[in-house]
């Protein structure tokens, strides 16, 4: 609500989220019912098409060191209006995570790219800051945007991206990422290579990438998509397809954005 200028959370909810408020709300969209029953709303939405999880073994300790890579996968789907941008990242301490987007035109010129920026936003989301991470990719625009953010341009991103609110009224993944790493500036770094098969992570990321795609585009269902991408992240690292148990399994639930 609206007092004397100034955007203030209501009561009751003020009182019973106050561990899930921030200090200083803005003017956003009008709620939903579901959002004015419950009292809250989603400032991120996730993806149609998403999986993230964390392998048991190897362990690390909070703020160690780690490698992430991050893949997209755009092709044009032959049969279908919507074309997959499919994405995947793999870290070196066991999470990982994959899904895709679409996109309405045959042509995509930046797919590819788009796809990795969807990978590069999960995987920050994720870890960041739990880990410090050394984020591996082979787009030299995606090294130049962390490099912005972490020296407090927040906002760059590629040519052509949309930096307007969403039609949800959400803000820009790309603006959250940026966000996230200027605050945390001292805990990302990055590392371009000429080919994600340089790294075995990257290969990993890869095989993720390519899932999520298949996954949007009907080539696989739900199940046989994420036991394929457990046995790639679990093959990539070398480890057993053996998952962190957390309190609850539901895709959806916070418990799935738990890091250990």
């Amino acid at each position: 609500m609206v007092e004397d200028g100034r955007v203030l959370h209501p009561e009751p909810w003020l009182t019973i989220k106050k561990n899930r408020v921030c200090q200083s709300p803005v003017v956003w969209r009008e709620a939903k019912d579901r959002e004015i029953k419950s009292g809250s709303g989603k400032a991120i939405s996730r993806d149609s098409y998403q999986w993230e999880r964390q392998l048991a073994q190897p362990r690390v300790q909070e703020r160690a060191h780690v490698e992430v890579a991050v893949v997209g996968c755009y092709a044009r789907h032959e049969e279908r209006a919507q074309h997959p941008r499919g994405w995947g990242y793999l870290a070196s301490d066991g999470h990982f995570g994959f899904g895709a987007t679409t996109t309405f035109r045959k042509y995509d010129g930046d797919g590819e790219l788009a796809a990795e920026c969807r990978a590069l936003f999960w995987a920050i989301k994720k870890l960041v800051p739990y880990r410090r991470i050394e984020i591996l990719t082979d787009y030299p625009e995606i090294v130049h945007m962390v490099d912005a953010w972490r020296q407090g341009d927040i906002t760059a991103a590629p040519p052509g991206y949309n930096h307007d609110r969403r039609p949800s009224g959400r803000e820009p993944k790309l603006h959250i990422a940026g966000r996230i790493v200027g605050n945390h500036a001292d805990a990302v770094t990055t590392k371009l290579l000429s080919d994600y098969s340089e790294s075995g992570l990257g290969l990993g990321a890869d095989k993720l990438s390519v899932l999520g795609w298949r996954w949007c585009a009907g080539d696989l269902d739900k199940e046989s998509a994420t036991a394929m991408a457990l046995a790639a992240a679990a093959d990539s690292l070398g480890v057993s397809p053996d998952l962190v148990q957390t309190p609850s399994a539901g895709d959806r639930q916070e418990a799935d954005q738990t890091v250990v």
